[in-house]
């Protein structure tokens, strides 16, 4: 705590404070989570605990970044985090109803695009949010952060299922109003939720009882947006809030949308132009691990054969685990894996030695090459366990 002047409290709940800092070596602003552990119970101290581990491994333009945590007089648990200037999407739009200002559909879709980025990102690494609301969604420098994972879920295998009825009521999917399994697709609910409320400057569900609320929700229906956006956001809207979970869009077909499509190949185009040069060379490794991280994210959206490399790789995974079951195909992986890394290393160290800069520049770009290497090291892999597979018939 030592290292951070307080500035002013940002929020207060039940979990604590949320208190705006300015860290005094580089004198930049952080939020930090103050969080009393000393009265939680087992499942607050494992919320607590869980926000703190997802975080930490979360690295993308669209996630609020964790930046570290401690516990300061043995009793309050502090997480900092990266500061959003511009506060919270709840806040935009309320000043946007007082106003009496709809927000323009350009604006929608570029927001909206940038939030399913995150959601990608998460999903892609089997974590179910759980709690999507305008109020955990940040804005910084105009652009979107997804925050607050206190309950998010990480699901082991493919086939696992949430069962705990959690979540913002307002945005909370059929299938959990239900108390019936769910999965990523409830995340998609919320989604759509968010959606209409930029879109209309409220709810889409509104009750004035808990029951009344689960009703309107399972029931699917929402009141008509007259305001004069385009019918394919409209659609979009309809595909996103359907009440069949096998029958509403995953993440993948929301990004593919011709107009989310379109604002996400401006938005990696732009990132990606942005971004500065970075030498991959030993001493600069640690030092530049975030911004690295997020320059493969960029790289992984690139098209290829009409792709992006992140989805031939996520949809080579599913093939791959659909044939051998999961825990079949987890021991292959994590068995050849251990097997090229210790080969990868030694080429990476040599690769150091020489001084090689492993960005190269094209067209004003510079772009790392362990995307592709990842996309080669899938296939073969893929070609392996294909020979085990044609082996064990023998």
């Amino acid at each position: 705590m030592e290292h951070y002047r307080k500035i002013e409290l940002k929020g207060k709940g039940s979990y604590g404070q949320a208190i705006l800092v300015q860290n005094k070596q580089d004198r930049k602003f952080y939020i930090m989570k103050i969080i009393d552990a000393s009265k939680f119970d087992i499942t607050e101290k494992e919320n607590a605990l869980n926000e703190i581990d997802v975080l930490k491994n979360l690295h993308h333009p669209c996630i609020i970044e964790y930046r570290e945590s401690f516990v300061d007089k043995n009793k309050y648990l502090c997480i900092v985090m990266d500061y959003a200037e511009e506060g919270t999407l709840y806040q935009k739009l309320e000043q946007q109803k007082q106003r009496q200002e709809y927000l323009k559909e350009s604006q929608i879709i570029e927001w909206f695009t940038q939030i399913c980025l995150a959601v990608k990102y998460i999903h892609d690494r089997r974590i179910i949010h759980r709690d999507i609301k305008t109020q955990n969604i940040f804005i910084s420098k105009g652009e979107i952060k997804l925050g607050d994972f206190g309950i998010a879920k990480s699901l082991i295998n493919t086939e696992d299922l949430c069962q705990t009825a959690i979540g913002t009521p307002y945005y909370i999917s059929p299938e959990v109003c239900q108390r019936i399994p769910y999965d990523y697709k409830s995340d998609i609910w919320s989604l759509g939720c968010m959606l209409y409320e930029m879109m209309a400057l409220k709810h889409a569900f509104e009750a004035k009882t808990m029951e009344g609320l689960f009703l309107k929700i399972i029931s699917g229906k929402y009141q008509p947006i007259h305001i004069n956006y385009s019918q394919e956001l409209i659609q979009l809207l309809k595909d996103i809030l359907n009440t069949d979970p096998q029958k509403r869009l995953n993440i993948n077909q929301i990004l593919d949308y011709r107009i989310v499509r379109k604002s996400k190949n401006e938005f990696i185009q732009r990132k990606t132009q942005n971004i500065q040069k970075i030498q991959f060379i030993s001493g600069q490794i640690n030092k530049n691990e975030n911004h690295f991280e997020k320059i493969r994210y960029y790289q992984s959206e690139q098209k290829f054969n009409g792709e992006s490399l992140a989805d031939q790789i996520e949809k080579m995974r599913m093939d791959l685990e659909e044939q051998l079951g999961v825990e079949k195909f987890i021991l292959i992986y994590n068995s050849l894996i251990r097997k090229m890394r210790k080969f990868l290393q030694s080429f990476v160290i040599r690769l150091q030695q020489i001084k090689l800069i492993s960005f190269l520049y094209q067209n004003n770009q510079y772009f790392d090459f362990s995307i592709y290497i990842n996309y080669t090291f899938f296939q073969i892999i893929k070609l392996f366990i294909k020979f085990i597979v044609i082996f064990q018939f023998f």
